[in-house]
C-alpha cells in the first residue's frame, strides 16, 4: 500500500482532523472493508455492510446490506472467567430484500467488529450462497482461503473489559 497525502474535506459537524492520526502516534492497519458493528438507540446492535446513501451530494441515510441481528449471551465460567456467546439472525424476516435505509438519527454508532466476529459473519453469508462481490477478493482474504480451502472456523471473542468470550458461530 502506497502513502498518499490526504486532504482533510469539511463536512458539516466534522472536524478538520477527523480521521487522522495524531502526530508522534503509530498508525493502525487500515480497515479494507465497511462492515461494521452497529449500535441502535433501541439498543439492538446488527453486523452489516454499512454505508452512507447520498443523493443530489447530500447524506440521507446509512445504507445497511445484509444485516444480521447479534445478540450476547452468558455462557459457562471458565477459570473464573466470564465467557459469551454470540448469536446471529436475520435482522428483519419480514422482507425477502436485505438492502435497508436507516434513519442516521437512528444510529448510536457503528465500529469494525473484531475478527473471529467478522469471519464468522462473512461464513454465514458465503453458506447462505450470498454474493460477496461487495467485500475485497469476495471475502477470501477474511476467511483465509487460498487455493479454494479456508482456516478452520474460530469462536468470536472480546477483549477488553469483558475479560474473555468466546463465540459458537451461531
Amino acid at each position: 500500500m502506497t502513502d498518499t497525502p490526504t486532504t482533510a474535506t469539511t463536512q458539516p459537524g466534522v472536524p478538520p482532523s477527523a480521521g487522522q492520526v495524531p502526530s508522534g502516534n503509530t498508525p493502525q492497519v487500515g480497515i479494507d472493508h465497511n462492515v461494521r458493528i452497529v449500535t441502535f438507540l433501541n439498543g439492538e446492535a446488527i453486523i452489516c455492510n454499512f454505508t452512507q446513501v447520498i443523493e443530489e451530494e447530500k447524506f440521507v441515510a446509512y445504507q445497511c446490506l445484509f444485516p444480521l441481528l447479534i445478540t450476547l449471551t452468558s455462557g459457562d465460567t471458565q477459570d473464573e472467567q466470564e465467557t459469551f456467546n454470540v448469536s446471529y439472525r436475520r435482522w428483519n424476516p419480514y422482507t425477502p430484500f436485505e438492502d435497508h435505509r436507516i434513519n442516521p438519527q437512528a444510529v448510536v454508532s457503528a465500529m469494525p467488529p473484531a475478527q473471529d466476529i467478522l469471519e464468522n459473519y462473512v461464513r454465514k453469508l458465503k453458506d447462505a450462497n450470498v454474493n460477496l462481490a461487495f467485500l475485497p477478493n469476495n471475502g477470501n482474504d477474511i476467511l483465509g482461503i487460498t487455493n479454494g480451502e479456508s482456516k478452520e472456523p474460530t469462536g468470536a471473542t472480546t477483549e477488553g473489559p469483558v475479560a474473555t468470550s468466546a463465540s459458537t458461530g451461531n
